[in-house]
C-alpha cells in the first residue's frame, strides 16, 4: 500500500480466524495528498466478541477522517465510544494515532494506552520504541474514563526510516524460552530481518513466530520515502 510521503505492508488475522475481531486499523491521505494518517486499535478481548465495539470504533474513526490533530480525533472517538451501547459487556480499546507529513517527513504521534511505535533508523538498522521523553507514554485507554485529555508529540523521520504499528499479539507472544516475546523482543526479532523493505520485516516477523500468535493480530510498517 502507499500513501502521501510513504509505502507499506499490512497485515491482519482475527483469533481462530473467526468473520470478526478486535483489531482495526484506519489509513487515509488528506491536504491535498501532503499528510497520510495511520491508526492502530485493539478492543479488549478477541475474536467474534469485539464486533460491536470494533464497529463503533470504526464509524467513530470514519467520522472524525478529517481532523489533522492527533488529540482532537482521540478524544472524539472516546466520547462516541463512552455514548455507544455495547449491553452488558464492557469494552475499552487502545490505539496510537500518527499523522506524517510527506513535504518534511516530520510525524505527529499520540497513544491511548497503546504498545509503542517502532521506529527502524534506516542508518544504523536499529528499532527503538517511540516515546516521549518528558512524560508517561501510554495515556488512558477508550472507552474508561469522560472527558480524557490526551496528548500529541513530533518526532522528525529521515527518508528509509521504517515505522512499525502492532497490536500485543506480537508483543505477547511467546519466544523460544516461554517468556513473552516483548516490545525488546520485538524489536530484536525486526533487526534480524535481511533487509529493511516493509514486505522483507512482514514475512520475516510472521514467519517467526508462526504459531504463536493468540489474539488477534495486526501489523503495519511503512517505509519513510
Amino acid at each position: 500500500m502507499k500513501l502521501a510521503g510513504v509505502r507499506g505492508e499490512c497485515f491482519s488475522q482475527t483469533y481462530e480466524n473467526s468473520e470478526s475481531g478486535g483489531d482495526i486499523h484506519f489509513l487515509s491521505v488528506c491536504g491535498v495528498s501532503e499528510l497520510s494518517k495511520v491508526v492502530i486499535a485493539d478492543v479488549s478481548g478477541h475474536g467474534a466478541a469485539t464486533a460491536a465495539a470494533s464497529a463503533v470504533i470504526h464509524n467513530a474513526l470514519a467520522e472524525s477522517i478529517g481532523a489533522r490533530d492527533n488529540m482532537q480525533m482521540l478524544s472524539e472517538v472516546n466520547k462516541a465510544f463512552l455514548a455507544s451501547d455495547l449491553g452488558d459487556v464492557f469494552h475499552f480499546t487502545t490505539m496510537a494515532s500518527l499523522i506524517i507529513e510527506s513535504r518534511d517527513r516530520g510525524m505527529v504521534y499520540a497513544y491511548a494506552g497503546h504498545p509503542a511505535l517502532l521506529r527502524g533508523d534506516a542508518a544504523t538498522g536499529k528499532f527503538v520504541a517511540i516515546e516521549p521523553e518528558d512524560e508517561r507514554r501510554g495515556g488512558i485507554p477508550l472507552g474508561i474514563l469522560e472527558g480524557t485529555a490526551y496528548q500529541q508529540h513530533f518526532i522528525q523521520l529521515e527518508q528509509g526510516d521504517v515505522i512499525v504499528a502492532y497490536t500485543d499479539a506480537f508483543s505477547e507472544a511467546r519466544a523460544d524460552d516461554g517468556s513473552f516475546l516483548g516490545e525488546a523482543g520485538l524489536a530484536r526479532l525486526l533487526e534480524g530481518a535481511s533487509s529493511m523493505a516493509p514486505d522483507v520485516l512482514k514475512t520475516h516477523v510472521l514467519e517467526s513466530l508462526d504459531g504463536r500468535l493468540d489474539d488477534d493480530a495486526s501489523l503495519l510498517i511503512f517505509e519513510v520515502l
